[in-house]
């Protein structure tokens, strides 16, 4: 529930920002959201925004988010107890970004944050460096050698 929070929450910001309409959806016997879903940016849904699915209002498995240009901007995938990891792309198709994130629940309300080791990539595919998250902050960054082998696209 926590995470279908936070999804609407991101969901309703990216409506403000683009002109998006949700399509293809059902939801289940309680009527939280339920099978796969479609955002797309125009009324004719021929530019498709983001495609996902949903587990009794949860987002779960692959998520992908596309610029209206078409490009993939970046996927995201759902794992339990609220960590996800995610892949950010240059329009190249080239990784650009890649880590982990988490939902905390906290008195304060609902947060997502980023953690652990991030992945930094330059445009030609080699890793940059590596930037470490603590609860959405960084903490520390190791610049990388540019003889780095490349990422495969």
């Amino acid at each position: 529930m926590l995470r279908l929070l936070l999804f609407c929450l991101l969901l309703a910001l990216a409506a403000a920002c683009t002109s998006t309409h949700l399509t293809t959806g059902r939801t289940d016997h309680q009527g939280d959201r339920q099978g796969r879903y479609r955002t797309y940016y125009d009324d004719a849904h021929t530019q498709l925004f983001m495609r996902g699915r949903y587990r009794h209002g949860q987002p779960v498995g692959r998520w992908r988010y596309y610029a209206q240009a078409g490009e993939l901007q970046h996927k995201e995938r759902y794992r339990r107890h609220g960590l996800s990891d995610i892949t950010y792309y240059y329009p190249s198709g080239r990784v650009a970004k890649q880590g982990h994130a988490r939902l905390a629940d906290e008195p304060d309300g609902l947060h997502f944050y980023w953690f652990g080791d991030w992945n930094y990539y330059s445009p030609a595919g080699a890793l940059d460096s590596v930037q470490v998250y603590t609860l959405g902050k960084r903490t520390n960054t190791r610049h990388l050698a540019a003889r780095q082998m490349p990422l495969a696209k």
